[in-house]
């Protein structure tokens, strides 16, 4: 596993911001910017977008779920997206702590 923390060009910071985009058919995308200059740092295209915290609702939104979709099968792939999610940032938590990088 490689860690690597998002950094501005122009100013150093390790401030940043993400601004998510969602345009339906296409891939929503993370716009990254300084939070100190508001510079514009990188873009991130994503194919499988979690939110901690938002529901299934918004991911099913995130993930164009429509109604002819299986609810349930829905709700399981959403508990093992949260679950998976959960356990892969611990794992990068600790290597950032392992590494000296945690803030």
């Amino acid at each position: 596993m490689e860690l690597h923390r998002q950094q501005c060009q122009k100013c150093n910071s390790y401030n940043m911001r993400n601004l998510l985009v969602r345009v339906p058919s296409k891939p929503q995308a993370v716009f990254v910017r300084c939070a100190e200059c508001n510079e514009f740092v990188a873009r991130y295209k994503l194919s499988d977008y979690y939110h901690h915290g938002k529901g299934a609702e918004s991911y099913m939104r995130s993930h164009g779920s429509g109604a002819a979709d299986s609810g349930r099968r829905i709700l399981k792939e959403f508990s093992k997206v949260v679950g998976d999610a959960e356990k892969e940032f611990a794992e990068v938590m600790e290597q950032f702590k392992k590494e000296g990088k945690a803030e």
